[in-house]
């Protein structure tokens, strides 16, 4: 999932690196990572599963001085139905990237015709992607597997240039993007659509501290 990239892992409490509690269906199980990306940023990795529910999550978040975009993956299936395959490459203001992602996304595209997008993206969503992402609700595990694949291709080829060829903002871009980095970030842990479960499951209080952590 993350081998092409240089990561390291970084600390993290670990009342917020696994946690357990049983249901219905069997434990229900949520564990995270946190890895330092080179020096360039951080990536978040969360996976959430019981008999009925696997869920993936990844974030790569740039250190706002570097011309950098998010990047961002979740794959949902409950039972054995896919539900959603999400795979978003996110540059929050020009940079010097920004074609260069552009392009791969639009070639990601290009060699997977068959990967329809889904009409119906929650609002939330709409408001914080690219336009050059994918958002699918899958027919069958082939479509999952094939954002699994695209995930892969990314970080082995485009994303690994992208770091090796990263410039930095000036002082005053490095300021806006730190403003945007954490309103993309204040945006998803508003609307994270884990929320009822994981209140649900592991308790209010302990849900605000996990979600203050890793939207930090």
């Amino acid at each position: 999932m993350l081998a092409p990239l240089p990561c390291q892992a970084a600390a993290l409490p670990e009342t917020f690196r696994h946690i357990a509690r049983p249901e219905l269906d069997g434990i229900l199980v949520m564990e995270t990572q946190f890895f330092r990306v080179a020096e360039h940023g951080q990536l978040r990795l969360v996976h959430i599963y019981a008999p009925k529910i696997n869920i993936l999550t990844l974030f790569f978040f740039p250190d706002a001085h570097w011309q950098l975009p998010i990047y961002c993956l979740e794959l949902v299936v409950l039972g054995i139905q896919p539900i959603v395959a999400l795979l978003d490459c996110v540059c929050l203001m020009p940079m010097a990237c920004s074609q260069p992602v552009a392009d791969f996304m639009a070639a990601a595209h290009h060699s997977h015709p068959d990967l329809n997008q889904a009409a119906n993206p929650p609002d939330w969503f709409g408001q914080c992607r690219s336009g050059a992402d994918f958002f699918l609700r899958p027919d069958n595990e082939a479509q999952m597997a094939a954002i699994g694949q695209i995930h892969l291709d990314l970080l082995a080829g485009p994303m690994q240039a992208l770091l090796a060829n990263a410039q930095t903002f000036c002082p005053s871009e490095t300021v806006r993007h730190q403003q945007l980095l954490q309103a993309y970030k204040h945006h998803h842990h508003l609307n994270a659509p884990g929320l009822r479960l994981m209140n649900r499951s592991f308790g209010e209080q302990w849900t605000a501290d996990y979600m203050a952590v890793l939207f930090q």
